[in-house]
């Protein structure tokens, strides 16, 4: 260490010295710094002090240098409170995921010690997963079309007996204040619940997946508390009469499927299987949402090769061949899955005339047939 005199540090933040000889001078330097510059929190916060000072080096130990720079972070952390819906903050959960994978040599040494049976079962575990995707996503798919169905069947149902009934008897108001009531009730609970239970599920939920694709982590986007949210929402919103469809919600939910059954963990339950814990990681997470992300675009509309170019072209921008395939095929197991079920609740096992939720209508003439699949596939 020097003791030459003009050896000096010029800035130290958040740390004690004595000010016997800073005067008058220094004051005003103190109010002027701690003078609010803008409307973060963290700028107005009297606690955070920000000084600048010309310290002689002799009068400052490495230990403390040291414990300055260990410690700054965290003394300049806002505990404030901040109210929900505020703007004048910035949220730190709002950061960039790793989807730069880890290329070391010590991690590719690990990775080949553990033989080529690893790399067989961890490639086979990718396209099971893709298969309960495909599968999850089309049972949440045709639960929402089921029970829309249904309570659309009651409404209206009591409906056509109230305005039968009233045309004779002259009281068409009552079946309009049943028609009303029937609309807000179904409004109002979905309101209830992205307003107060989970509002990250507002939407289609088309931009936050996105937004999480292309390496954005939004808090809460991929939860289950979020998809029992999406799910009960869409239907509340289509049998309340809004302006609103199932097919972009289960793009959303596709994508939720895909991030829970590949981590093998829940986070809203605390919940840990154990399974799958070599795919905790975010850009192996990210291929999974996006092929949960096309197989809702195949339950939707009965398109599994528009949900692959869905994934591509507009949702995540780190794609690579195999993903591609295993994506298609998560997609073909949705639309296939969405059949099946569809056509057997609608008294029709094996017909195939039910590809997605957005149905144009029944080709009575020209239906398909289970054993007509392997002329196709030949």
């Amino acid at each position: 260490m020097t003791d030459d005199p003009t050896t000096h540090v010029n800035v130290l933040i958040n740390s004690s010295i004595d000010e016997g000889d800073s005067g008058s001078h220094n004051n005003d330097d103190k109010e002027r710094l701690l003078r609010p510059r803008n409307n973060f929190p963290s700028y107005s916060n009297e606690d955070v002090t920000v000084r600048f000072r010309n310290v002689n080096y002799n009068d400052i130990s490495t230990y403390n240098i040291m414990e300055s720079l260990s410690n700054r972070q965290s003394r300049r952390l806002n505990n404030e409170k901040i109210n929900p819906g505020a703007t004048n903050f910035l949220s730190s959960n709002y950061e960039s995921l790793d989807y730069d994978p880890c290329e070391n040599h010590l991690l590719q040494d690990e990775e080949r010690k553990k033989g080529y049976k690893f790399v067989v079962k961890k490639n086979f575990a990718r396209w099971f997963i893709f298969l309960l995707i495909g599968i999850c996503t089309a049972l949440i798919a045709c639960f929402v079309d089921i029970s829309i169905e249904q309570l659309s069947n009651v409404k209206y149902g009591y409906l056509k007996t109230y305005v039968d009934h009233c045309v004779v008897n002259k009281c068409l108001w009552l079946p309009y204040l049943i028609w009303l009531i029937s609309n807000i009730i179904p409004v109002f609970i979905g309101a209830i619940l992205v307003s107060y239970i989970e509002p990250v599920a507002a939407g289609s939920g088309i931009p936050q997946v996105k937004c999480y694709l292309n390496g954005i982590k939004v808090p809460r986007v991929v939860r289950i508390k979020t998809l029992a949210v999406k799910t009960i929402g869409v239907v509340c919103t289509v049998v309340g009469g809004l302006a609103g469809g199932k097919e972009g919600p289960m793009i959303h939910s596709g994508a939720i499927v895909a991030a829970g059954i590949s981590q093998g963990k829940s986070t809203t339950f605390k919940k840990d299987l154990g399974i799958f814990k070599y795919f905790r990681e975010d850009h192996e997470k990210r291929d999974f949402v996006s092929g949960g992300a096309a197989s809702g675009v195949s339950a939707a509309f009965g398109a599994p090769i528009g949900g692959v170019l869905f994934s591509i072209e507009e949702g995540t921008s780190f794609f690579n061949q195999s993903l591609t395939w295993r994506t298609f095929f998560a997609s073909m197991i949705t639309t296939f899955t969405l059949n099946i079920v569809l056509s057997t609740y609608h008294g029709h096992p094996g017909d195939l005339s039910y590809p997605g939720l957005l149905n144009l209508g029944k080709f009575e003439t020209i239906p398909y047939q289970v054993y007509e699949i392997p002329l196709f596939i030949t």
